[in-house]
C-alpha cells in the first residue's frame, strides 16, 4: 500500500472517531436536560417496561405552545420513548397489543388525546412513520390542581384494571389495559 492510501484511510478513521464523540457528546448534554428514566409495570400476568427522557417544564405553556395540539410527539425528550411488553395487552374493547417493542407516540389535544403503539423505533425522536401504527387509543384527560415540574410516566391501578400514566405540568393521561 502507498502512503497516500495509508494517509486517506488514517484521514478518514480520525474523521469518523471524531464524528462518534460529537454525537455522544451531544447526548450527554441532551440527557443533563432531560434525564433517561424508566417506567415499569410487573404482574403475574405481563411485564411492562417504558424507557423515555424526562423534560422539565422549566415555567414554560407545555401543551397547545411547546408540545402543539393536535401534532404527534414523541412523548418525551430525546430518544423515542420505547414501550416493551411481555405478553398480549389489550386497550378498551378490541386494540389488541402483541408482546414486542414499540415507539410511544403522542397527538395531545386540548380535551384528549390520542396515544400511539408504532412498530419503528427511529434513533432519534424526530421521525414517526404513521403506516407502522399498531394501535391508536384515545386517553381519558384530567387537569391536576399541581404543577409536574418533570415529565413522566408511570403505571397504576384502579379496582385491578392497570392503566399506563402520562403526566406533565398540570395534564395526566390515563391508558387502561388489560392482559390477555
Amino acid at each position: 500500500m502507498s502512503k497516500r492510501v495509508i494517509y486517506i484511510v488514517g484521514v478518514v478513521i480520525i474523521a469518523l472517531l471524531a464524528i462518534i464523540a460529537v454525537q455522544q457528546y451531544m447526548l450527554y448534554q441532551t440527557k443533563q436536560y432531560s434525564p433517561e428514566s424508566t417506567a415499569q409495570y410487573t404482574s403475574s400476568d405481563v411485564n411492562i417496561k417504558v424507557t423515555y427522557s424526562r423534560p422539565s417544564k422549566k415555567g414554560r405553556e407545555i401543551f397547545g405552545d411547546l408540545v402543539p395540539f393536535g401534532k404527534w410527539w414523541r412523548t418525551g425528550a430525546n430518544e423515542p420513548t420505547v414501550i416493551e411488553v411481555s405478553r398480549d395487552i389489550v386497550f378498551g374493547e378490541d386494540q389488541r397489543l402483541p408482546a414486542g417493542k414499540y415507539s410511544l407516540i403522542t397527538i395531545p389535544d386540548a380535551s384528549s388525546w390520542t396515544v400511539i403503539f408504532n412498530s419503528q423505533i427511529p434513533d432519534w425522536g424526530t421521525d414517526y412513520f404513521p403506516e407502522s401504527d399498531i394501535v391508536n387509543v384515545t386517553a381519558r384527560l384530567e387537569n391536576l390542581p399541581d404543577v409536574v415540574e418533570l415529565f413522566t410516566i408511570d403505571f397504576t391501578e384502579d379496582n385491578g384494571t392497570p392503566a399506563l400514566i402520562l403526566a406533565w405540568d398540570h395534564t395526566k393521561v390515563t391508558v387502561p389495559f388489560s392482559v390477555l
